[in-house]
């Protein structure tokens, strides 16, 4: 369904414009936003049933393990879900939670090639010590792996490359934009974490799953809303403009 006005996404934006644009695009579609990344949060309730309830380690980490698994899916799905609604809101369509999670399953598997591909790399850096500069390097080149294979169509491969290429150039900027995202986002979180710490676990569980949730569309629409800002300046400066 077409929208009135065409919201559009790619455009040079600082650092309060990304943070402005991302808060105002989150509340006009607050319910298809927040509805595509409640899916994450019954397996986090789930998890915390099962802590609350089962007191033998052995049998919580047999029934943890594969669920933590299924929550990173989930997480994944959702994140893909919200960038293709943003998508969506760019092309002047409405943001929709059928369409979007029909995206982001026909991607899933290539993107989680992509995740698979960054997670491997960085943390084979990681562990040689002498490798970790490069770890952290490479961590922020491939920060839009996801925005590649939604946005851009790529390989799980060619999303490496992409997003390294909308970087190069703005390491810095990139780090210190992301890192303010992602406070905004963890402030929140620590605060609801904070508040019910000394609840039942089940409680606590549920209050941090719902609490993930909320937060989720701000974080990858910010995120998105960067790195289209990275593709746009990008271009310019190669165009001489």
């Amino acid at each position: 369904m077409l929208i009135e006005q065409r919201v559009p996404l790619r455009q040079r934006r600082d650092l309060s414009q990304i943070i402005e644009a991302s808060l105002n695009l989150y509340l006009r579609n607050f319910w298809p936003f927040f509805s595509i990344a409640a899916i994450v949060i019954p397996l986090g309730v789930a998890s915390a049933a099962f802590q609350s309830a089962i007191d033998d380690r052995a049998a919580l980490t047999a029934i943890v393990l594969p669920l933590a698994l299924l929550q990173a899916a989930a997480n994944l799905l959702a994140v893909a879900a919200l960038i293709a609604a943003l998508a969506d809101l760019d092309a002047g369509r409405r943001a929709e939670f059928s369409r979007s999670y029909d995206v982001a399953f026909e991607r899933f598997w290539t993107l989680a090639g992509a995740i698979l591909r960054v997670a491997a790399i960085v943390l084979l850096l990681f562990v040689t010590v002498l490798g970790i500069p490069w770890a952290i390097q490479r961590a922020v080149r491939w920060l839009f792996v996801e925005q590649a294979v939604i946005l851009d169509g790529t390989s799980a491969k060619e999303a490496l490359g992409v997003s390294a290429d909308a970087v190069i150039g703005q390491w810095w900027r990139t780090l210190g934009i992301s890192l303010v995202i992602g406070a905004i986002g963890g402030v929140p979180a620590s605060i609801v974490g904070g508040l019910f710490y000394l609840a039942p676990v089940l409680v606590s569980g549920t209050a941090n799953a719902v609490v993930n949730a909320a937060l989720l569309p701000f974080g990858v629409t910010a995120m998105t809303l960067l790195y289209l800002d990275l593709k746009v300046r990008k271009e310019s400066a190669a165009a001489g403009l």
